[in-house]
């Protein structure tokens, strides 16, 4: 790669970004706990789907002191519907350390939890002008494309590392923070995984996959592959009241599983839905069953003993896991 090339992709990606570059609500006045507040929410997370969330935890907790101050239930049901729930644990507890602690460079990040080599730099870059790249999907696929690498990887730990040696080489350092944006951007915005724009991208003129129409080629990653997994749920619905229980994911209220040991099957209940659930990268169909004579279903094993009947009438109140939530409320359309 020589100067006159790295050059141009700065150039050509500053003036794009300045252009087209999304209005968010943690570019808005930016500041280091906004910063830290988006990446957690950003993790395995698209930014349409974090959006309102955002704002409703910036709203209910402004800064450090108002979150690290907020009890755990308040702060899972805050987050309740956005997945990943230890996200929302770990941010809790950074806060009341950043309250005792200030942090300034990515080193001083590393040692809490939920923070990882990834989202250590993201904040370090944006919050602290550490000239420190950020590599995530988005930036692997414009590298790759760039350069032309057609060669399979193995794993996403391959294709940083290949990445990694080009993005030290062309990240901006008088402005770290601006680039990884800008260059994430370009791959969620133009760059993009199918039917990319490349009409519109600021580094047509560099990229060699466009050049050599291989732009479907790259990147290639070997796929893992999957066990189905299901999950089986009781609908237990009576006298308007639903029968839940407290997961082992942020204490969220989800329908309760159904075990050999608690219920046997059988004839004695129906399948009325199955949806598909993704939890960090395990993806498993789960199925819900209602007894044919809800009233007279027996509760008897000691596991059902930590489920409660809710009145339906609170079912907007209730922390409730945001897949269980949404089912719930298709069923009880559905007068089951």
């Amino acid at each position: 790669m020589t100067f006159e090339f790295a050059e141009i992709f700065r150039k050509n990606l500053r003036s794009w970004f300045k252009t087209n570059a999304r209005i968010l609500p943690w570019r808005t006045e930016p500041n280091l706990y906004k910063t830290i507040v988006s990446e957690f929410m950003l993790q395995q997370t698209q930014v349409k789907t974090v959006l309102p969330f955002f704002e409703k935890w910036i709203e209910r907790f402004p800064n450090f002191a108002t979150l690290a101050e907020a009890t755990s239930d308040e702060v899972i049901h805050y987050w309740a519907g956005l997945g990943y729930y230890s996200r929302a644990k770990n941010l809790h507890s950074l806060a009341k350390h950043i309250v005792k602690h200030p942090v300034s460079h990515a080193e001083d990040l590393l040692q809490y939890k939920g923070i990882g080599h990834y989202t250590a730099a993201a904040i370090a870059s944006i919050a602290f002008n550490d000239p420190i790249v950020v590599i995530d999907g988005n930036v692997i696929r414009v590298l790759a494309r760039t350069f032309n690498h057609t060669e399979i990887f193995i794993s996403k730990d391959a294709a940083i590392k290949w990445c990694t040696p080009f993005a030290q080489e062309l990240l901006d350092k008088d402005n770290p923070g601006k680039f990884n944006e800008a260059i994430m951007e370009l791959g969620a915005l133009v760059c993009t995984k199918n039917n990319p724009k490349c009409s519109a991208c600021p580094l047509k003129g560099l990229c060699l996959s466009l050049k050599n129409n291989t732009i479907n080629l790259c990147p290639q990653f070997i796929q893992p592959k999957r066990t189905k997994q299901i999950k089986k749920r009781l609908w237990l619905y009576k006298n308007k009241q639903i029968l839940l229980e407290k997961s082992n994911i942020g204490n969220l209220l989800e329908l309760p599983e159904l075990t050999d040991e608690r219920s046997p099957l059988g004839n004695d209940c129906r399948l009325i839905f199955s949806g598909k659930r993704s939890i960090s990268t395990t993806n498993y169909t789960e199925e819900i069953y209602a007894p044919l004579t809800p009233n007279d279903f027996p509760l008897r094993a000691p596991s059902f003993s930590i489920c409660k009947f809710y009145p339906i009438t609170d079912l907007d109140k209730l922390s409730l896991s945001g897949p269980h939530k949404r089912w719930i409320k298709n069923l009880l359309k559905e007068g089951l």
